[in-house]
């Protein structure tokens, strides 16, 4: 209510009698909402994908940046791509094998929201960063995790899948959790030592995790208002691509 008294208040050009010209302009914006519902084509689409973009239905998809050629994934998130396709395909790898596969920056939500990545908010200066690579899994449980980046996989019957390899956050503090009627989340980074891989589509939200003390906590903040945007359609505007 207090956005449309903005946005109306805007509008004003006759200051002289601003109250008749603020109800003009609502019963004004009034006429035009109810033709766009009527005529929906009179509303241009802008909801079309950026270039570049990986559709993956039901709202999510693959935005850019994205590696050009594969790229060869070793270390701590190696063996988790590793153990993860070992696990998937049956298939048992050679020790030495480190996987290869073009990475993506970010991920679109149903939401609107964009889940961004370690692997290209790391290189970007801290007054650039937006930070929203941490997200929350609500499948087996409330958990959140950070995400190192995306990519793509075959699986046994020749589908391609979208992956996220992230690093989880540890259970919350308990204590904290049961004193705040389960509305303080303070937990800690697990960094590479536990490094999962997780289905993109099972990503439901970005949330921040806010520093907590000088022991490398952090607490959980979800996004004010998410549910009634994404009722609304309000998709996070996209000045990457």
């Amino acid at each position: 209510m207090e956005r449309t008294i903005g946005n109306l208040g805007e509008e004003i050009k006759q200051h002289s009698d601003p109250y008749k010209n603020l109800s003009q302009r609502a019963t004004r914006r009034a006429q035009v909402n109810a033709l766009k519902s009527l005529i929906p084509d009179l509303e241009p689409d802008n909801d079309c994908l950026p270039r570049g973009s990986e559709d993956l239905g039901d709202g999510y998809a693959l935005l850019r940046a994205r590696d050009e050629y594969n790229q060869t994934i070793c270390g701590p998130a190696g063996d988790a791509i590793k153990d993860y396709l070992e696990d998937t395909t049956g298939i048992t790898y050679a020790q030495n094998f480190s996987p290869s596969l073009q990475r993506w920056a970010r991920l679109l939500l149903p939401n609107g929201q964009i889940a961004r990545s370690a692997w290209k908010e790391k290189q970007k200066a801290l007054n650039k960063v937006r930070m929203s690579r941490n997200i929350r899994d609500p499948v087996d449980g409330e958990s959140y995790g950070e995400v190192q980046f995306y990519f793509q996989a075959k699986t046994d019957d020749d589908e391609i899948i979208s992956l996220a390899l992230i690093s989880p956050y540890s259970p919350p503090d308990q204590d904290l959790l049961e004193s705040s009627f389960n509305n303080l989340w303070v937990s800690s980074s697990t960094g590479d030592s536990e490094l999962q891989i997780i289905e993109a589509n099972i990503i439901s939200s970005v949330v921040g995790m806010i520093p907590f003390d000088d022991h490398g906590r952090f607490f959980v903040v979800p996004k004010m208002g998410l549910e009634a945007g994404s009722m609304c359609g309000v998709r996070e505007r996209d000045t990457e691509s």
